[in-house]
């Protein structure tokens, strides 16, 4: 009944479960077993995930989607979500609580080893390339920063 963790990322893989949230305090892993803190993260950080050797996720506080490597610090990236002109923006007087509000990362698909798709507010899919610490592209579907790309997906066609 308490929302004392705020969950807001899990990740599966052959290794186990990885869970973070808003106040876990970094992401978790449950190997079936026993639940060991996997890597410390940021306040405010979403779709956290083990990522080559180390975690990828979204720092919605600081606006960025973000790679810390576990070996290096010449890995570390941190790639700012687009920024919007604030007269081009819409409805960004409405939410008080700042929750519904420009540049809010979340959303993420990891396309290969080097590119990952991002989300973030408003309504905006960006292609990040982590090797080269830039943004490839962008798609903004609309102004109205009370919609964020939440969740995203890559589903094989056939």
């Amino acid at each position: 009944m308490l929302n004392k963790l705020h969950i807001n990322s899990i990740h599966c893989d052959a290794n186990g479960m990885y869970v973070s949230g808003l106040r876990t305090g970094g992401m978790l892993h449950f190997n079936g077993k026993t639940v060991l803190m996997s890597a410390e993260l940021p306040p405010g950080t979403h779709n956290a995930r083990p990522f080559r050797d180390g975690v990828l996720f979204n720092d919605s506080e600081a606006n960025a989607l973000r790679y810390c490597g576990r070996q290096t610090e010449t890995e570390d990236r941190a790639m700012r979500v687009p920024e919007y002109p604030e007269e081009t923006l819409v409805n960004a007087d409405l939410d008080s609580s700042g929750i519904a509000r420009p540049g809010f990362a979340r959303g993420m698909c990891v396309l290969s080893d080097s590119v990952v798709a991002g989300g973030s507010s408003p309504s905006t899919v960006t292609l990040y390339d982590l090797a080269k610490n830039r943004r490839l592209l962008s798609v903004n579907l609309t102004m109205d920063v009370r919609n964020a790309i939440h969740g995203l997906a890559l589903w094989p066609y056939e």
